[in-house]
């Protein structure tokens, strides 16, 4: 559990100075594993990480490598809550796009800077005020949910990482 709570502060800050840093960014996209691990994020022994760049009117589903099923109970239900609200659950123009972590891969999101999306943009990706982040304590590698320090940084980072809707299902 502490590497969970752990992980999702440091993988705050890393996005967030990625949204600052250029070249830091550059180099966690080209080298996630020692970027992550200099940051005092827990790597996986024998993960290999690899960094997917959100695009602006984009949510991405990330998909466990085990027990697939509950994640996906899980995600269809929070559609269906979302339906009864309304129809609309992918606004016109955005995309829901979804990948799989394999027994040693797991993916990395970098959201967007929410400073480079408008009002109209940040509910598009995030689906109209909806976000859902799912974890599995197997693997215990992105719980954002979790991600609260008393930096700035790192408070943006958490902020922007549910207003862009990333749904992960590790």
């Amino acid at each position: 559990m502490a590497d969970k709570k752990q992980n999702a502060v440091k993988y705050g800050e890393v996005i967030a100075k990625c949204w600052e840093d250029e070249a830091y960014k550059k180099r966690f996209i080209e080298d996630p594993e020692g970027v992550l691990s200099e940051a005092g994020f827990v790597v996986e022994e024998g993960v290999t990480y690899k960094v997917v760049e959100q695009p602006k009117q984009a949510k991405y589903l990330v998909l466990p490598h085990a027990e697939t099923k509950g994640a996906v109970q899980d995600m269809a239900k929070q559609f269906l809550n979302h339906v009864e609200k309304s129809d609309v659950i992918i606004p016109q123009g955005a995309e829901v796009r979804i990948i799989q972590n394999t027994e040693d891969t797991r993916y990395m999101i970098l959201p967007v800077s929410p400073k480079t999306l408008s009002q109209a943009e940040l509910k598009m990706v995030a689906g109209g005020n909806s976000c859902e982040t799912y974890t599995d304590t197997a693997t215990a590698v992105y719980g954002v949910e979790a991600a609260v320090t008393g930096t700035t940084a790192a408070a943006e980072a958490e902020v922007a990482v549910a207003a862009v809707g990333v749904v992960v299902l590790v």
